[in-house]
């Protein structure tokens, strides 16, 4: 059954997932800005990188409360909701290990290949993440509920790479590489989820 809470204390992480949301991507834009000036590079951007990963954990935490405020935190979604934690959390350190051993050791051979492949390294997990939510998922409406959210995202991934993979072909805007499938079908999964809560307090004050 799905948890209600009724109480005002949700400790420090609050409720409102969407502040350390945008607090995480602010840290990440300026950190990506000081390397662009210079100011940081390599393995000096791995602690400010983990350091804006840990903000995760309180927009997991954020996230759980105001599901379990609205009565949808199902054992299946706690779960979930972890999950997704330790991939975001494993993709955005790998990324950094990655990038650092490129630009310092300047590996060859079999290395080059390894650290290529290791920002993909937590994708495993984040395909079986889904899977496993949808299998363990009791309830049919948070199911719905998660499972149109990710719809919405797969959508936006699908519009966006057909309309900018025109716009390279005829020559009118630059490459783009394909990881920017994730991010986009991660805000298209947050809008997706804010279009269904939407929609529900509509049909509540109906």
């Amino acid at each position: 059954m799905p948890e209600k809470v009724t109480t005002s204390g949700t400790g420090f992480a609050g409720r409102r997932p969407g502040l350390w949301a945008l607090a995480f991507a602010a840290a990440m834009c300026a950190i990506a800005y000081c390397e662009h000036r210079g100011i940081l590079g390599g393995w000096r951007s791995l602690p400010f990188v983990a350091a804006a990963a840990l903000l995760m954990v309180p927009l997991t935490k954020a996230a759980n409360n105001r599901q379990a405020a609205a009565g949808a935190l199902s054992p299946a979604t706690r779960r979930y909701n972890r999950r997704m934690l330790i991939w975001s959390v494993g993709y955005v350190l790998c990324l950094g290990i990655a990038m650092t051993v490129r630009n310092y050791l300047d590996p060859q051979g079999p290395l080059l290949w390894a650290i290529a492949l290791l920002p993909s390294a937590p994708m495993i997990f984040f395909v079986w993440t889904l899977a496993r939510y949808v299998i363990e998922e009791e309830d049919e409406y948070l199911r719905y509920r998660q499972t149109s959210a990710a719809l919405i995202g797969l959508a936006l991934v699908l519009l966006a790479g057909t309309l900018w993979g025109f716009l390279e072909t005829f020559g009118v805007a630059p490459h783009v590489p394909a990881w920017w499938v994730v991010p986009v079908w991660a805000i298209g999964l947050g809008l997706g989820q804010m279009i269904m809560a939407s929609a529900e307090r509509r049909a509540g004050r109906a």
